[in-house]
C-alpha cells in the first residue's frame, strides 16, 4: 500500500520562508560576507542582499533565483567551488541531514570560511513522553534525511571539524495545542481558548531544530 502523501513527501524547499530565529542568528553572528550553503529558494539571500554581501548555493536551481540570478549558483556542499577563506561566514540550514558524507561538507565549510559557521539541523532527540505516546517529529519520516542528530551530537561534529562552539541551542518550538484540542474534540472558539490556557499551563517545550554557532580556529 502506498503511504499517504503527507507521510511520503518531504518539505518543499522551493516554498520555504524565513524563520525568525535563524534570521536573528544571522544578524547577530554573521560577518559581512556570507555564503548560504543549501540555500533552497534563497529566502535568506534575497532578504539580506541589501544588508550583507551574501550568496547562495544549492545542488540544483530554484525558480526564485530568477529574481537575482547573480546571487546564486549550483554547487555540491561536499565540494564547494570556492577558494579557501572566500567568505566570512557559512550558513548551513537543514542541509547536513541530506548528505551522504556530512564530515566532508564540514571540512569544506571550514576551508571556505574565514570567521565561522551558523548551522541548523532537525532535532532528533525524542523524550520519554514522545516515545510512550508514539509521537515523533515529522522530520523522522522525511525519506531524504540520512543523518540524525541531537544538539550535543551536532555540536560535537562541528567541534571535530575544527570549529570552536560559540552557541548551541534549540529553536522552533512546536505548538502542541492544536493536537490536544483535536483530541478533545474542540473546535473554533473553544479550540482557541484552550490554546491560550494550554500555553499558560505548559511546563515543557519540544524544539524541532538544533542551532549551532561556531568560530573558525585557524589551523
Amino acid at each position: 500500500m502506498k503511504a499517504p502523501a503527507a507521510l511520503s513527501s518531504h518539505p518543499d524547499y522551493a516554498a520555504r520562508g524565513l524563520n525568525p530565529e535563524r534570521l536573528a542568528a544571522i544578524l547577530e553572528y554573521a560577518g559581512g560576507e556570507v555564503l548560504d550553503v543549501g540555500c533552497g529558494n534563497g529566502a535568506y539571500v534575497l532578504h539580506l542582499a541589501d544588508r550583507l554581501r551574501i550568496r547562495g548555493v544549492d545542488y540544483r536551481t530554484f525558480d526564485a533565483w530568477v529574481a537575482r540570478p547573480e546571487l546564486f549558483s549550483v554547487s555540491d556542499a561536499q565540494q564547494l567551488t570556492l577558494p579557501d577563506n572566500a567568505v566570512d561566514t557559512i550558513l548551513s540550514f537543514e542541509t547536513l541531514e541530506h548528505l551522504p558524507d556530512p564530515s566532508k561538507a564540514m571540512a569544506e565549510y571550514f576551508r571556505v570560511c574565514r570567521q565561522g559557521l551558523i548551522l541548523t539541523v532537525p532535532n532528533c532527540d525524542l523524550t520519554p513522553g514522545m516515545r510512550g505516546s508514539g509521537i515523533i517529529f515529522n522530520h523522522w519520516i522525511d525519506r531524504t534525511h540520512v543523518n540524525f542528530w541531537d544538539v550535543d551530537s551536532i555540536a560535537e561534529l562541528v567541534a571535530q571539524s575544527g570549529f570552536r562552539i560559540r552557541l548551541k541551542a534549540h529553536i522552533n518550538q512546536i505548538n502542541l495545542s492544536p493536537f490536544f484540542a483535536e483530541a478533545l474534540g474542540l473546535r473554533d472558539r473553544r479550540a482557541r481558548l484552550f490554546g491560550k490556557l494550554f500555553k499558560r499551563l505548559q511546563r515543557r517545550t519540544y524544539p524541532m531544530t538544533c542551532l549551532v554557532v561556531a568560530d573558525k580556529i585557524p589551523s
